[in-house]
């Protein structure tokens, strides 16, 4: 056993440790940005899975994930689309039935869900923040003509309301050291944003711990 293996175990427990200590400052929100690349691996669908125990287990409430699926053909992206959700689906329905989930496609459409306890895992397959903030709007207009909503009814708390995950997430995880996608880009604007150089099916609970850990060490400052 070399030096390292034998530290990690001790790191672990040392950040846990830390971790417990500022427990009231725990992150209960989680978004995690991925590249189809890294579920069609199937070390990174298990890293996933593994990651979203662990979360769980760290009283994280809501994770929401997005799948950045980067090819610009249309064919093509909506058959990856459709193959990683059938993966997610097959492979969601083996977390305990405390988890709950739900699965939307390209278009935010909802194509599998199941209720779970106090842990839920939302999953984006593509979906991006400015299609969701588009479809919202036009969700309103069509309501203002029905005379459903007076124009000056409109405001961001109705705007909020037409969303898809109305919760802001507390930290935003971007794995190998990649920049930003298009993902909740109406609730992250108050989000920490934590990068690692780390490929997602490297990733081990110890950086999942330093995420957290980083997070409770951080003032947050929402804008001021």
């Amino acid at each position: 056993m070399n030096r390292l293996s034998f530290a990690y175990p001790l790191y672990e427990r040392y950040l846990t440790w830390q971790m417990a200590k500022s427990s009231s400052n725990t992150p209960g929100h989680i978004a995690v940005i991925l590249k189809e690349t890294d579920l069609l691996d199937p070390e990174g669908m298990e890293k996933l899975l593994s990651a979203l125990l662990y979360l769980e287990k760290f009283k994280v409430k809501l994770v929401s994930i997005y799948v950045d699926i980067l090819n610009a053909d249309p064919e093509l992206k909506a058959e990856l689309a459709s193959g990683l959700g059938a993966r997610l689906e097959e492979s969601f329905a083996g977390l305990p039935e405390t988890v709950g989930y739900e699965i939307c496609g390209l278009g935010g459409e909802v194509e599998k869900q199941r209720k779970g306890g106090d842990f839920f895992v939302y999953v984006s397959l593509g979906f991006g923040g400015r299609g969701e903030i588009t479809r919202a709007v036009l969700s309103i207009l069509e309501d203002v003509k029905a005379g459903n909503v007076r124009p000056e009814e409109v405001d961001e708390k109705l705007l909020e309301s037409r969303l898809l995950i109305r919760h802001e997430p507390d930290i935003i995880i971007r794995s190998g050291g990649q920049k930003l996608a298009d993902f909740l880009v109406w609730q992250s604007v108050y989000s920490e944003l934590y990068f690692t150089d780390v490929n997602w099916k490297e990733v081990r609970k110890l950086d999942l711990l330093r995420v957290i850990r980083d997070f409770q060490k951080r003032q947050r400052r929402y804008g001021r």
